[in-house]
């Protein structure tokens, strides 16, 4: 039986390439909400008052028809139910909240293990889209690297990554949210040290949890080629911790386990953030996150790594 392991890269630019492998699957998915304000209040004033007879009142028998639902497809009606029930900023870094959003993110990686003084910057480019199907939301995410560059002593790489994509059907149960769904990614990449360059197939899994003071979250994804020559298994958990005004502290570190070229890397990260209404009634959510990795194995893998990013999301008006 042959071998389908990918050997160790003989190159500085296959070496790269494994950098951005740990990267084509990374999601973090933060979106922001629509504070959605009803004021049952002024239709109660609206209303005559009550006669002074009581025993001569008459009143509607209660209707036997049931309240109508929300309809799945209604994004406007889903994204107040989805701030009903949390503040705006859990809405905002929830990863399966039914708002549109786009989010540019970067990491910037000064320093690679390996011993060839390699850098590497990834910026990402991701649109989050909700939609309905079969009578259920589902979300969307396309995520492509542009301007990724790696540079070291003897190589140097710009260009785009490999486009991934995903769709999950949500579930909700107890007030928090799942879904598992395909993943696909296409040969995008412009050099072998910015992607593989091969079709992918793999699943993807995302849990969200608000609680009052924040929100618990994971993402879990897989990925190989479709002759099982090259795999990858990324874990990503989400921690975000309200301060008030807006603010919050967050953790997000990607850990991911190669399993063609044997390596793998742990990080832990801690940052801050802000999400707020802009002017035009959208949501800015604005936030920057060091990462130490505390383990690493094999290959050329993150040694700290600088993500930042803003998400602009896009509630549905009333």
């Amino acid at each position: 039986m042959a071998d389908s392991t990918v050997p160790e890269p003989d190159t500085c630019e296959g070496a790269l390439s494994q950098v951005v492998r740990t990267r084509s699957l990374q999601t973090t998915l933060t979106w922001a909400p629509l504070l959605l304000l009803a004021d049952p209040l002024a239709r109660a004033a609206a209303q005559p008052p009550p006669p002074l007879e009581p025993q001569l009142e008459q009143r509607s028998p209660p209707s036997s028809q049931p309240a109508p639902e929300a309809q799945p497809g209604s994004g406007a009606r889903h994204a107040a139910l989805a701030l009903s029930g949390q503040s705006a900023v859990n809405t905002a870094n929830n990863p399966l909240t039914d708002i549109p959003a786009l989010q540019i993110q970067n990491y910037l990686q000064p320093v690679l293990t390996g011993g060839l003084n390699a850098k590497a910057n990834i910026p990402y480019i991701r649109f989050l889209l909700p939609y309905t199907a079969l009578g259920r939301r589902n979300l969307m995410r396309l995520s492509l690297p542009v301007a990724s560059s790696t540079w070291s002593p003897t190589a140097t790489a710009l260009g785009l990554g490999d486009l991934t994509i995903f769709s999950i059907p949500i579930v909700e149960f107890d007030g928090a949210r799942a879904g598992i769904g395909p993943l696909l990614v296409m040969p995008t990449a412009t050099s072998p040290a910015l992607g593989l360059q091969r079709w992918q197939v793999g699943g993807q899994g995302i849990f969200s949890k608000p609680y009052p003071s924040g929100l618990l979250a994971a993402l879990v994804g897989y990925q190989q080629t479709l002759d099982g020559a090259a795999k990858e298994l990324v874990v990503q958990p989400f921690l975000f911790r309200q301060i008030g005004d807006g603010y919050y502290l967050r953790s997000s570190a990607i850990a991911s386990v190669n399993f063609s070229d044997r390596s793998a890397v742990l990080p832990i990260g801690l940052g801050v953030g802000r999400a707020r209404r802009i002017g035009n009634g959208n949501i800015l959510n604005v936030y920057v996150e060091p990462q130490i990795s505390v383990f690493t194995f094999g290959g050329l893998q993150p040694g700290f790594q600088l993500f930042a990013g803003f998400n602009l999301q896009f509630p549905p008006r009333p």
